[in-house]
């Protein structure tokens, strides 16, 4: 069974060499709520990609930034643990994980004066369909305060 994790990136793609290979360190984190607690928690989530091609590398360079949204999918999923700044911190590990969707996220400064304008209703149709959805998703991410 497939898992599929989307979320915005707080910091940019860390990058690695891997033989003829170049690796693209990705961590996300998603927010529940836990009936348990009466709390919202995390999950969190780490990914690698990897590429051969220049161009995929040069792609992944620009747009593995902080603020990108990002969607992976990955078939098995690993479970570690490790000791963080606030104690133990669990990880699932999404295994040969691939990227399905790419998004930029608008600096919160600029949605605040997009909102604040009369004439942004006229910019938005004026915007192509695919935009405006990636603006009305990326509105809906608000994990400034991701525990990584």
């Amino acid at each position: 069974m497939s898992t599929t994790i989307t979320g915005r990136l707080n910091k940019p793609a860390s990058q690695f060499q891997a033989g003829d290979y170049q690796g693209f360190g990705v961590r996300l984190g998603v927010k529940y709520y836990d009936r348990e607690t009466k709390q919202e928690e995390w999950t969190n989530y780490q990914a690698v990609l990897f590429t051969k091609s220049p161009t995929q590398t040069n792609f992944y360079q620009q747009y593995l930034i902080e603020g990108a949204i990002i969607e992976l999918t990955a078939e098995k999923q690993q479970i570690k643990s490790y000791d963080g700044q606030n104690g133990l911190m669990l990880s699932i590990d999404l295994l040969d994980a691939k990227l399905g969707f790419l998004g930029m996220s608008a600096p919160k400064q600029q949605q605040s004066n997009q909102q604040a304008q009369p004439q942004n209703n006229q910019q938005q149709q004026n915007r192509p369909a695919q935009q405006q959805n990636n603006q009305q998703f990326s509105d809906n991410f608000d994990n400034s305060d991701m525990p990584f």
